[in-house]
């Protein structure tokens, strides 16, 4: 497997998030074609209409109306659209800093987030009457970010950013079996996913994966590439590059994430960091 720039050249990492939280209400008819690519903050998705598939981490949904995609930060993921239909969502990006903010018990505005990560299923579909509140705050969302320079206008949209993300992840709370679980997918290709996630410090080989699935691993590499897009060996080397990032930004010094995310030799490691990241390691100490 090459060290060198090139092996990451099918990742593409889309998207800038310079505020703490953005708003978008889009409708097109576009014949479109995205690649797999990941963000450095969260997205959620509100599906008004139009024909959709959306690809989340091996799994794919069927978009139906009022249906939320949750896509976590570093997570890779694509829609597929059929431009023959008007395409109407409301797009939602929010930071991580944002999304740190607790309560005085404790509790995360990133719950959802990190409720969909644990299930590994990323559309949730409420009950109807608990949409009158979301939308409605959607679209109060909406309203207020084109007034935003108005007085008080920055603190008006927080206000209701928290407002929404409050009432979304008590919904998330109150109805679990809200999660979509009739995605496609190949479920060795899940199970893969799932055990590199969590075991991204040890010695990871398509081999010892093909084994442990008891499939050929000419099968499960086809497999995995068709569901994800990438390699898996492209797909370790992103996840670690993007858990050492993390670990980084947290605090923890370079030469440590380097070693806790499963790299052997910190030379190799800084530069997959700097393919990937587009910085050296060291910066962002």
């Amino acid at each position: 497997m090459s060290d060198g720039a090139a092996e990451f050249e099918s990742y593409e990492k889309t998207g800038y998030l310079t505020e703490p939280f953005r708003i978008f209400h889009i409708r097109d008819c576009a014949e479109r074609s995205f690649p797999f690519h990941y963000h450095e903050f969260c997205k959620m998705i509100y599906f008004v209409d139009g024909r959709v598939d959306y690809r989340v981490e091996g799994k794919t949904y069927h978009l139906k109306p009022h249906d939320f995609v949750l896509v976590g930060a570093n997570v890779i993921h694509k829609p597929e659209i059929d431009g023959s239909a008007p395409y109407e969502r409301y797009i939602v990006y929010l930071s991580e800093e944002f999304l740190a903010e607790k309560n005085g018990r404790g509790e995360s505005l990133k719950f959802c987030f990190e409720e969909a990560a644990r299930r590994q299923n990323h559309v949730v579909h409420f009950a109807p009457d608990s949409y009158g509140q979301l939308v409605g705050c959607l679209l109060r969302m909406e309203q207020i970010d084109r007034q935003r320079e108005e007085y008080m206008g920055d603190l008006l949209l927080k206000s209701a950013f928290l407002e929404f993300m409050a009432l979304f992840n008590r919904s998330v709370v109150t109805q679990p079996q809200a999660f979509i679980t009739t995605a496609a997918y190949h479920e060795k290709v899940i199970d893969v996913i799932a055990y590199i996630r969590g075991h991204l410090a040890e010695e990871i080989s398509v081999d010892s994966l093909a084994k442990q699935c008891y499939v050929s691993k000419y099968h499960l590499m086809r497999q995995f590439k068709e569901a994800t897009g990438y390699s898996i060996h492209q797909y370790i080397n992103e996840k670690r590059i993007l858990a050492a990032r993390q670990m980084i930004l947290a605090g923890t010094p370079a030469s440590q994430a380097c070693y806790e995310c499963g790299f052997r030799d910190y030379s190799t490691f800084a530069r997959r960091f700097k393919a990937i990241v587009g910085r050296a390691p060291s910066k962002l100490e």
